[in-house]
């Protein structure tokens, strides 16, 4: 998915998506070539996270990363909350992430214990 900013909007946009995303420092900005339908190729900017990062929870089998996630809280709330949403929000745009599903799964365990 990629968003079009308008030349005046870049420095707004832009510094809303550092502030946002870059808090903890556990994603890294880049910029990425990327395809958009219909096959041209642009330069975008991505933020991808940092597998050295101490808050990078990728390497956890979804039973730790469940009990991490059902207790944890960030400045825009829940993180069961951000978690499941973004499950919904992929899964609106027909992708599947086997991994998420299964925190999720699990933190609707710890919900229901």
């Amino acid at each position: 998915m990629a968003f079009r900013v308008a030349a005046e909007d870049w420095d707004e946009v832009i510094a809303y998506l550092r502030a946002r995303e870059l808090v903890t420092n556990v994603y890294l900005e880049r910029q990425v070539p990327l395809q958009l339908k219909g096959g041209r190729g642009v330069r975008g900017v991505a933020y991808v996270v940092d597998r050295a990062h101490t808050q990078y929870a990728g390497s956890l089998d979804t039973v730790d990363a469940a009990r991490i996630v059902h207790q944890a809280q960030g400045k825009s709330g829940p993180n069961d909350a951000y978690v499941f949403n973004t499950l919904t929000h992929l899964k609106e745009m027909g992708i599947r992430d086997h991994w998420l599903e299964g925190v999720v799964d699990e933190v609707e365990r710890l919900r229901a214990a």
